[in-house]
């Protein structure tokens, strides 16, 4: 029997893509206890099965099992391959065609079966559950942070370190320049030029354009607020780079109609 074999983790910071190569690891011993040949392996690291972003090596998966490439899909769980109802009715649906198998590290799943299917929509609807749980849980916690002024985590703003506590000095010394220039009547476009010029870059590795010279202009992380859902909330943890008075006359300058319609201003 030729098993198609898929590997997901939905978050990988550290880019090490652990989790992916111990489903690898147990999902192929399943396929030797069987006796399985594994015609392909499909992997779609650091993707979430929740969200509405599509998955290309699962949608390559689901071609090649209707092409009649495989009789056996394997994976370390059902929530390795879906996390949604309407994902689940599409694989019942090709197994109903195909007479495909689901085969996991944790338990097989017959959806040609009313059973398998039954067992099926339910294990879908408690991973589904355990995402809206935990994203409760993560916007609890980014608010809790916020009220109490600490950074929220993710990427790094400019300026600061890994940490969103640390000023990084260069960086600050940008900024600093870059609100001067605003108020002094520079232009958007102009800032992130000399900042590209420069050799410097956002904290994704990027160059700089109006736009994004803009949202970091604008943000008020740089005069000492904490911001939960774009509203200021209260004083912030970190140092600020920027005094009130600078802030508070590029926030102004920024929101002109003529500036919020002008490309590079």
């Amino acid at each position: 029997m030729r098993a198609f074999v898929y590997l997901r983790q939905s978050l990988d910071r550290a880019g090490t893509s652990a989790a992916v190569d111990r489903q690898r690891e147990d999902c192929l011993k399943l396929c030797t206890e069987r006796g399985w040949d594994v015609a392909r392996m499909f992997c779609d690291n650091d993707t979430s099965a929740s969200s509405s972003k599509p998955r290309p090596a699962y949608q390559q998966m689901l071609g090649g099992v209707d092409q009649g490439d495989a009789e056996v899909i394997v994976a370390w769980h059902v929530d390795r391959l879906t996390r949604k109802l309407t994902e689940l009715e599409h694989l019942i649906d090709l197994s109903a065609r195909t007479g495909v198998r689901i085969a996991t590290v944790t338990g097989d799943l017959d959806l040609t079966t009313d059973t398998g299917r039954l067992v099926g929509r339910i294990l879908a609807s408690v991973a589904r559950g355990e995402v809206e749980r935990k994203g409760a849980r993560q916007r609890r916690a980014q608010q809790q942070a916020a009220q109490q002024g600490r950074p929220a985590g993710g990427r790094r703003p400019f300026g600061y370190g890994a940490d969103g506590m640390t000023v990084i000095a260069s960086e600050a010394k940008e900024l600093r320049g870059a609100y001067q220039t605003l108020v002094e009547g520079g232009s958007l476009k102009g800032i992130a030029a000399r900042w590209n010029d420069a050799g410097v870059l956002t904290t994704a590795g990027n160059r700089w354009t109006h736009s994004t010279v803009r949202r970091t202009l604008k943000n008020p992380r740089y005069a000492g607020h904490r911001a939960y859902r774009g509203e200021v909330v209260g004083p912030a943890k970190w140092p600020s780079i920027i005094d009130e008075d600078t802030f508070e006359s590029a926030r102004a300058l920024l929101a002109l109609p003529a500036r919020r319609t002008s490309t590079g201003t």
